[in-house]
């Protein structure tokens, strides 16, 4: 299956849609896949899921995973893998609903480095912290 992707630079904001927006596209950010090239190791990628919870309903959870699994695919599409120069980030398909459109990001300040999801055009509104949101109805 192709694997289609759209990245900016950190400063810049998503631009129009690699594919048509019923499947579903997220964007990487030039210092996510510089931070996912530096860390990862053989076939590890970085998961984006979303879960219930946060101090705003929902909230963002990375891991570095190796296996694609079932809940990754929609029939016998693989839909929610994005890669971009070696870098993969996965999301499983229930997630992909609620961050389609976003941006990843890796993020570095005084108190902590992290991966962040920036730009979601599903979220209303986050929390300060930028781990959890709401859903637009």
């Amino acid at each position: 299956p192709s694997i289609r992707v759209q990245w900016a630079s950190s400063s810049s904001k998503p631009g129009q849609p690699v594919s048509d927006s019923s499947e579903g596209h997220i964007y990487l950010t030039n210092s996510c896949v510089k931070r996912l090239l530096e860390i990862i190791e053989g076939s590890e990628f970085l998961r984006l899921q979303v879960e219930g919870g946060g101090c705003s309903g929902f909230q963002y959870k990375f891991s570095l995973d190796t296996v694609i699994n079932p809940d990754d695919r929609q029939g016998q599409r693989i839909k929610g893998v994005f890669e971009q120069s070696g870098a993969r980030v996965v999301v499983d398909v229930d997630s992909l609903a609620f961050v389609k459109g976003a941006m990843v990001d890796f993020s570095q300040e005084l108190i902590r480095n992290s991966f962040q999801v920036v730009s979601n055009p599903q979220a209303e509104q986050g929390c300060s912290c930028g781990t959890s949101f709401s859903v637009k109805l």
